[in-house]
C-alpha cells in the first residue's frame, strides 16, 4: 500500500488502521451494532453517502475507488457482471492504444463481410464499426475458473480486482467462519506480497488472533476493546 489507511466511525471510540503489515479485525459481537456497520460500510464501497470516514496521510478519500467488499463468502463470483465489465474496459485500453493496427484490420474485414451480407438481401442495412467491447461480448469472454479451494478463489479475486480496479485494500465478513488459521496466514502473506491491506469483520472471536491480527472489539454491551496478539 502507498500508505495506511485509516477508518473512523462516530460509533467507534478506536481507529481502524489498515495495513498491508497487519491485518485489521472489527468484531462486533451485538447483533444489531453488526448488521448496522456491515451494511453501512459495504453501502459506501459501493458509492453511497455514509458515516465511515476514510484518511490517506491524514486526507479523506473515496473508498469506493480503492476498496472492494465480499460479503456472503458462499457467493461471490469473479464472473460478476461489475469484474467482467471492468475486464472489458482494462482490454479495451490494451486493444485501442497498443494494438490499433491489428483492431483496424479486423475491423475492416468485418466491414467487407458486412458489405457482402447487405448484398444478399433486397432492402438497405446500416451498419457501424466494431468496438473491442463488442467482440468481448460475442466471445462470451470471462475469467476462467483456476481454483479448488475457496482460499485460491478469493486470491483469484484479490489479484484480478488489483489489476482491474486497482484496489488498496479487501474487506470479507466472518472470513475467519470458512478459513483454517493456515489459510489466513497464507492469504495474509500473499496480500502482504502484493501491498493490498485486509479488513474482517467478524461477529464474534471464534479463536485467538495470529501473530500479524489487531482487533477491536464491540461486545455485546456496546464496550470497546482493544486486543493484539
Amino acid at each position: 500500500m502507498k500508505s495506511d489507511i485509516v477508518i473512523n466511525h462516530v460509533h467507534l471510540e478506536t481507529e481502524l488502521v489498515i495495513s498491508s503489515e497487519t491485518t485489521q479485525l472489527l468484531i462486533i459481537e451485538n447483533p444489531s451494532e453488526f448488521y448496522s456497520l456491515v451494511s453501512m460500510l459495504y453501502k459506501q464501497i459501493e458509492g453511497e453517502e455514509g458515516d465511515f470516514i476514510f484518511l490517506a496521510n491524514n486526507q479523506p478519500i473515496n473508498c469506493s475507488k480503492s476498496a472492494f467488499m465480499i460479503v456472503d463468502l458462499f457467493n461471490f463470483d469473479l464472473n460478476d457482471k461489475k469484474i467482467v465489465n471492468l475486464l472489458y474496459k482494462k482490454l479495451e485500453g490494451v486493444a485501442i492504444n497498443e494494438k490499433y493496427a491489428k483492431l483496424s484490420e479486423f475491423n475492416s474485414v468485418v466491414v467487407s463481410f458486412l458489405e457482402d451480407l447487405t448484398f444478399s438481401v433486397p432492402f438497405s442495412l446500416d451498419y457501424g464499426e466494431i468496438q473491442p467491447i463488442d467482440f468481448f461480448k460475442s466471445a462470451s469472454l470471462k475469467f476462467e475458473k483456476t481454483y479448488d479451494t475457496l482460499l485460491e478463489k478469493i486470491i483469484c479475486y484479490v489479484n484480478a480486482l488489483i489489476e482491474l480496479k486497482g484496489c488498496e485494500f479487501f474487506v470479507f465478513v466472518n472470513l475467519k467462519s470458512v478459513l483454517s488459521d493456515t489459510e489466513l496466514s497464507m492469504l495474509y502473506k500473499h496480500c502482504s506480497l502484493e501491498q493490498v491491506g485486509l479488513l474482517l469483520i467478524e461477529n464474534s472471536k471464534c479463536r485467538q488472533l495470529l501473530s500479524n491480527e489487531k482487533a477491536v472489539i464491540i461486545t455485546e454491551d456496546l464496550c470497546e476493546i482493544v486486543e493484539n496478539y
